[in-house]
Parts: C-alpha cells; sequence; structure tokens
C-alpha cells in the first residue's frame, strides 16, 4: 500500500500519524471482512436466519447461469434468456452450442462465479474502490435483467438488487459497503459448492431429465463427471483463496515487513 492516500476506510495525508492511520484502518478491514464471514456461513446454518442471506445466494444462481450465457456469446452462439427461481434455481437458453462450445457454456457456469468473486473481493476490499465495485455490479445486474431475464420472479428480484447495489454504492457508509463486497464475494466463491453434489450428479430432474453441467462436460471431453467436479470446484477454491491472499494477507505483509513499520 504506497500512500495515505490508498490506504482503506479513507485515511488521507492529514493523518498526523500513517503508522495508527493503517493501524485503525486494518482493524476496521479485518473487522469488516470478520463479519462478512460470519453472515455468510454462520447464519446460513440458522434455517429462519437464512433470508438473510437469501439475496446474496440469489445474485450468485444469477452469476452462475450468466457464465453460462457469456460462454455461449465468446462461443459464437445465441444466448437466448434465463430464468431465476424462487428455490435458487435457474436456468440459461443457449442456442446452437455443442461439442466444445458445450464444454465451454457449462464451465463458465461453475468457475465464472469464483473468478467474479475474486475480482469483487480484491477490488472491493477498500473503501477507495469498493462504491465503484457495487455501482458496477449494479449496472451489470440491471443491464443484464433487461436484456436477458424473461421471468417475473428473476426479473423483479434481480432488478431489485441491482437498485439495492446502486443506492448502496452511492450512500453507504464505507464499513457497510465493504461488508457488502465481501458478502457478494464469498457467495460466489461459494456458489459452485453452494448444493455440493451438483458438482458430483449427472443429472436432475427439472421439466425431465437434464444433464448436469460437469455430466456435459465428460460426454463432450473424456473422463467421468465427478473428475470435472473435483477439478472446477477445486479449481474455484484456488482462484478465491488466491483472492484473499491479495486482497487481505499480503498488503498488510507487506505493511509489517516495510523498513520502519
Amino acid at each position: 500500500m504506497g500512500s495515505l492516500n490508498d490506504a482503506p476506510f479513507g485515511s488521507s495525508g492529514n493523518d498526523s500519524a500513517a503508522g495508527e492511520a493503517t493501524g485503525a484502518s486494518r482493524e476496521r478491514l479485518l473487522m469488516a471482512f470478520g463479519l462478512a464471514i460470519v453472515l455468510s456461513i454462520v447464519i446460513g446454518l440458522v434455517p429462519y436466519a437464512r433470508t438473510i442471506i437469501y439475496p446474496f445466494a440469489l445474485f450468485a444462481t444469477w452469476a452462475h447461469e450468466m457464465g453460462h450465457g457469456i460462454g455461449g456469446l465468446i462461443t459464437g452462439n445465441d444466448f437466448v434468456d434465463l430464468e431465476l427461481y424462487r428455490s435458487l434455481g435457474g436456468q440459461a437458453r443457449i442456442a446452437g452450442a455443442d461439442g466444445l462450445a458445450q464444454v465451454v457454456v457449462s464451465a463458465l457456469g461453475l468457475i465464472g462465479p469464483a473468478v467474479l468473486g475474486a475480482v469483487v473481493m480484491i477490488a472491493g476490499s477498500r473503501a477507495r474502490t469498493a462504491p465503484y465495485v457495487l455501482a458496477a455490479l449494479s449496472l451489470v445486474v440491471l443491464l443484464s435483467t433487461l436484456i436477458w431475464v424473461r421471468n417475473l420472479f428473476g426479473f423483479v428480484s434481480m432488478l431489485a438488487i441491482g437498485a439495492v447495489l446502486g443506492l448502496a454504492a452511492r450512500f453507504a457508509p464505507a464499513t457497510v459497503r465493504i461488508i457488502l463486497t465481501q458478502l457478494l464475494a464469498i457467495q460466489l466463491a461459494l456458489s459452485a459448492w453452494s448444493t455440493r453434489d451438483y458438482l458430483f450428479i449427472k443429472g436432475f430432474e427439472r421439466n425431465g431429465f437434464q444433464n448436469s453441467d460437469t455430466q456435459n462436460i465428460a460426454e463432450e471431453l473424456f473422463l467421468p463427471y465427478w473428475f470435472w467436479g473435483a477439478l472446477l470446484g477445486g479449481l474455484s477454491v484456488v482462484i478465491i483463496g488466491w483472492a484473499f491472499w491479495t486482497a487481505w494477507i499480503r498488503p498488510f505483509r507487506e505493511e509489517d515487513l516495510a523498513p520502519g513499520s
């Protein structure tokens, strides 16, 4: 962290002592991240408190389906639309994807949320950048909803989430912004594992039997579905582990190791 102007939680050149400002900022940053972890994991284990996490989990479902959609677009296929359900399920309809294109579409639905989560965790971990992260997410959510979301529940829910993110970017206190970005990042990181057996099943029932993403990959490549589930799930963990190191460990280690610290 190069200067006080880059320090988290609004430290500025007017601070009387760099060490005191940085120390206070560090304590508040770690407290905010710790609270995000507690809310994301512990509250998720309490049945009646899960409604607190529900909007974040729905956001992660949106990211999963958008991953499929973006995979369709970059492989030259048509991203028709997507639906989001109250059960936290979803469906993205991609026209024409087969062969290696199907592999990309299926894989990006599983790994895409972790990549987005890493970006959000790193860029949203400082007071100076968190509002821009929330504003960008708000814009992407609102635009994607208007363009692709077609069922009523998904449309209304994602418009509401997009609006809340925009309001938070503009009006929320710095601590709240950081907690919010880290909650979003954690849910995105856990997206592939939120229903742990999904990575390791051949398919599921929804208007008839449908292949899982990992089974789609297995049919186009080689090795069984559970191999691809383990590989992509493990890669998600590595990505978010790297993001955690980059956002929360390395900057403070560099401060501690800096001469005169």
